[in-house]
């Protein structure tokens, strides 16, 4: 015994008296979080020639250092007639080589020195990203500086991406959910979408040439577009200095141009249940409310109201669609953000076919349960201590603190808006989300879309009688399918 003893303290062991375990899972108990949310300003800092970079060392890290480069001007800048180049940009920057290293050379430095080097750009922005060894930071930077000043869009590679491009084109009649991802935005904003972007094409995808990449790279390379963000093993002074000798010395090129702020759509949405044949054993079923911005004052409400309805793994249609009744998988609401303009919350799921309307009255019931009686006391605790106690794995790591901060700053959102985050979501009371309910949740103001076996999808289940088109009062209509090449509705 002795012995056993003299081993303990010799292995820096220590005795502790042993701790009760509790007997049911609702008996645990853990010491309170103490997380403090990270302050922009004590990561931001301004390059010489004014982009703002974030950075987050983290000394006592794996020896990595991730570069990333955001910027404004996606989808919505693609020229008529020209649509897609922005994502083809986004995809082709960083496989496409430099002007003073090739493709392969390019490739063969980048697996050498064990570093990744990507891109991409979307509707609103898009960023070039290189995580690196700390010891190879000079080169990994001299790489991912002649990606973002001097691509080269190389042939072979350009005619691989538009290869690429037409075969998922053609792919996409293929399944329930990719017909629903390119319709829904029809029905939301139109046949060009938001803000004139529409849907690339055969013809428009033939149209793009390798001079109209260089002529987008040329117009969004303007220090007024960029944001940095900075993270891993360094000294924040020594790495200010190799962005301002890099980044900074940046300078607006004869053709570079501030991207204009994202426009709103002014497309008149109409509300109404539509419904799209596609040869499936399932459906999948989307919806649609207007939403609201993230910087509106209820914002904190209406997310805590999300997350009861369909928000979470334990909101009402999950427990209600999938545990009760077996009828999805999975069933999910969204509240966005609204970055550039008023988000919507959006809903989905699916099913058999004929359970789409049974599914759609559930769902449209919970809805309602939410307007009319006061959520209990106990159920809003739960979804608030959730939503609560998750807030800090957002910031989980340096990495995500800075990616989060400039993404931040790209959309221009108040700086620091999370400070106060836990406190507004534990301020929301019965009576707010009842509100939030009764605002957001109108019947009369969805879009409700249905791909699958349309016949038995507009026929319903015979166990649970009721036509689709009789769950709410809203206009019905059969959509066809569209040309996956000209997005042109196929008569």
């Amino acid at each position: 015994m002795i012995s056993r003893i003299a081993l303990a303290l010799a292995l820096g062991c220590t005795f502790a008296p042993a701790q009760a375990i509790a007997d049911r899972p609702e008996k645990l108990s853990f010491p309170p979080i103490n997380f403090q949310v990270p302050r922009a300003k004590e990561y931001k800092a301004k390059l010489k020639n004014s982009i703002p970079v974030f950075l987050a060392p983290d000394p006592t890290g794996a020896p990595l250092v991730r570069i990333q480069v955001q910027w404004r001007g996606g989808g919505y800048l693609d020229p008529k007639g020209k649509e897609g180049l922005a994502s083809f940009f986004g995809g082709l920057l960083a496989r496409g080589g430099t002007q003073k290293t090739e493709v392969a050379k390019l490739e063969d430095r980048l697996e050498a020195l064990a570093a990744t080097l990507s891109s991409s750009c979307g509707e609103t922005g898009g960023s070039l990203s290189l995580m690196v060894q700390e010891k190879d930071l000079a080169e990994g930077l001299e790489l991912f500086m002649q990606t973002l000043t001097e691509p080269a869009f190389a042939q072979d590679r350009f005619d691989l991406a538009k290869r690429s491009a037409r075969q998922g084109m053609e792919r996409r009649n293929d399944s329930v959910t990719s017909i629903a991802q390119y319709e829904m935005p029809f029905l939301l904003f139109g046949e060009n979408h938001f803000a004139g972007r529409a849907d690339s094409t055969k013809a428009s995808l033939e149209a793009i040439t390798r001079e109209d990449l260089k002529a987008f790279h040329d117009r969004i390379l303007h220090p007024g577009n960029l944001v940095v963000s900075v993270s891993g093993k360094f000294e924040r002074k020594a790495m200010l200095e190799k962005l301002n000798a890099t980044l900074g010395a940046l300078k607006p090129g004869k053709d570079a141009q501030v991207s204009p702020k994202v426009p709103t759509p002014d497309f008149p949405r109409k509300p109404g249940i539509y419904v799209m044949d596609k040869a499936a054993p399932q459906a999948v079923v989307e919806w649609v409310f207007p939403g609201m911005r993230r910087t509106d004052p209820e914002w904190h409400a209406a997310a805590v109201m999300n997350h009861i309805l369909g928000g979470s793994f334990t909101s009402r249609l999950m427990k209600r669609i999938r545990s009760d009744e077996g009828l999805t998988y999975g069933v999910r609401t969204n509240l966005e953000e609204g970055a550039h303009f008023r988000g919507d919350l959006r809903g989905s799921l699916q099913t058999k076919n004929r359970s789409s309307a049974h599914t759609l009255r559930i769902a449209l019931a919970e809805m309602q349960r939410l307007k009319d009686e006061t959520i209990p006391e106990a159920e809003l605790k739960v979804i608030k201590d959730g939503l609560i106690e998750a807030f800090p794995s957002q910031w989980s790591g340096k990495n995500a603190t800075a990616a989060r901060f400039a993404s931040e700053a790209l959309a221009d959102w108040p700086e620091d808006w999370w400070v106060t985050y836990r406190e507004k979501i534990q301020a929301v009371t019965p009576a707010d989300v009842q509100r939030l309910a009764r605002k957001l949740l109108e019947p009369e103001r969805m879009v409700i879309l249905a791909v699958g076996n349309a016949a038995e999808i507009e026929g319903g289940d015979p166990d649970h009688p009721g036509a689709i088109k009789d769950i709410a009062k809203l206009p019905f209509a059969r959509l066809p399918l569209r040309d996956p090449q000209t997005m042109k509705p196929i008569h």
